[in-house]
């Protein structure tokens, strides 16, 4: 798969329509023609897309293909070229639309039509988690007062979930730290066992705020991971972690988002807490584990929102997920950051070098630009209005990397108008660092990933 453009024509098309702004905008001295994505997925019955072109310079446009038709020959500067394709009764074809300008290479942008797609969302949940365990996938989602899974054999198909876990309930003056606000969910299978990090706290009408959110863990009875849990406690969050310490909402500060990575035998935990009781910041935070649900450490700041793209709506970061690139021995802690309720929600990542230790925040380096967003800026009807909170898979044969994220609907600054999962393709730089491309379309034809 050809590596998708990092600066995209749609990127500066709707920073244009004021959903915001994308740094490092490459001098104009020099000629240049750009294009949303060099690769587009169109169905097999007739159809036609939009090319979002910018330049700065006269540019030429070609259809390559006798079923593939352009409006357009020729422009200059920052155009849109309408793109048709006719019906088609094959199983799978492709073409080429080339664009040429004087001094630069030509740009193709590489048309698959195929009846082997699927669209997106696949599922209405926000926060989406899926991990692969050999030919099954699983879905973890906050479901009322507890958590729920979902398996299946496809990565872009899931059917209902069912219940693994309920919240606790008060029962007289014996009140547990985490019976309402489930959020984010993770199942992990960690040294032969499952388990599953959770958010949870007191109600909000207690105090009129989430302050009580903290993370917790549950542990599988089983070997299934939709059998039944036990509940091993909160995590100790804070800042003053010794031997032997028990987690209160008392010893410990808002923690949510909790995952978990293993590097070099050592266990860590990640989430994004709040510096203290009183500083509404969200942070991000590392800290050692001895085993899976012990925390044996004090919590390391390793990131907050500090740069431009990352405080267009509040100080957060939030939702890590981690990637590794193995082959180039980089680890990644892909984040969320402003708030969820906008349209401004997107991803940048944390990297470290993995012979180096994560918990040393000087070893860690911030993305210099967001990495992943879009915003169709709807407010009457359903469109990618900001992404966030993923997390990351392979297809069913290993081949390809995947990314699993939640879409806002609207334009709107509320959950209210709904977050739903999508999930595509994405692959890696020359430098070892992500390429995510741009989030696709409400119902845009996707391929089926490799092997399903």
């Amino acid at each position: 798969m050809k590596k998708l453009l990092t600066t995209t024509a749609l990127s500066l098309a709707l920073i244009s329509a004021g959903c915001g702004k994308k740094g490092d905008t490459p001098a104009t001295q020099k000629p240049y023609v750009r294009i949303s994505s060099n690769e587009k997925v169109v169905a097999t019955a007739s159809s036609s897309f939009n090319l979002y072109v910018t330049s700065n310079t006269n540019w030429t446009v070609e259809a390559m293909g006798q079923w593939l038709h352009t409006d357009k020959t020729a422009g200059n500067g920052n155009m849109t070229v309408k793109v048709s394709c006719e019906a088609s009764d094959v199983e799978r074809r492709a073409g080429v639309v080339r664009l040429k300008a004087a001094g630069i290479n030509p740009v193709d942008l590489i048309v698959t039509q195929t009846d082997r797609t699927f669209t997106n969302p696949i599922f209405n949940m926000p926060d989406p988690w899926v991990v692969k365990r050999e030919d099954s996938y699983y879905i973890c989602k906050a479901q009322g007062a507890g958590v729920n899974l979902a398996r299946s054999g496809k990565l872009s198909q899931f059917g209902g979930t069912s219940s693994v876990w309920k919240c606790p309930t008060d029962a007289g003056a014996v009140k547990p730290w985490n019976v309402a606000n489930v959020w984010a969910p993770e199942l992990h299978y960690i040294d032969g066992t499952w388990y599953i990090y959770y958010t949870a706290g007191r109600p909000h009408a207690e105090t009129n705020s989430y302050g009580t959110q903290r993370s917790g863990v549950l542990r599988a009875k089983t070997d299934n991971p939709q059998g039944a849990y036990d509940d091993m406690g909160m995590l100790y969050t804070g800042n003053e972690w010794q031997s032997g310490i028990v987690a209160t909402a008392a010893n410990t500060i808002y923690a949510i988002d909790l995952t978990v990575f293993k590097l070099n035998g050592q266990l860590y935990a990640v989430w994004s807490g709040q510096p203290t009781a009183t500083d509404g910041s969200q942070r991000l935070y590392i800290a050692t584990m001895s085993n899976p649900y012990t925390i044996s450490s004090s919590r390391v700041e390793i990131s907050k929102a500090d740069q431009v793209w990352e405080k267009y709506s509040g100080s957060i970061n939030e939702g890590p997920a981690i990637l590794i690139n193995e082959a180039k021995g980089k680890l990644f802690v892909v984040y969320s950051c402003n708030g969820s309720w906008t349209k401004q929600y997107r991803l940048g990542y944390l990297m470290l070098d993995m012979t180096k230790d994560p918990m040393v925040a000087s070893n860690w380096t911030k993305s210099s630009n967001y990495v992943f967003w879009r915003c169709d800026d709807t407010s009457d009807r359903d469109g990618v209005n900001g992404v966030g909170h993923c997390s990351f898979t392979k297809s069913p044969d290993e081949t390809e990397d995947w990314i699993f994220y939640h879409v806002k609907h609207r334009n709107d600054n509320t959950w209210e108008s709904g977050r739903s999962a999508f999930i595509q393709k994405f692959t890696w730089k020359a430098d070892g660092t992500p390429d995510f491309g741009t989030p696709v379309g409400w119902n845009e034809p996707v391929v089926i990933p490799s092997g399903e």
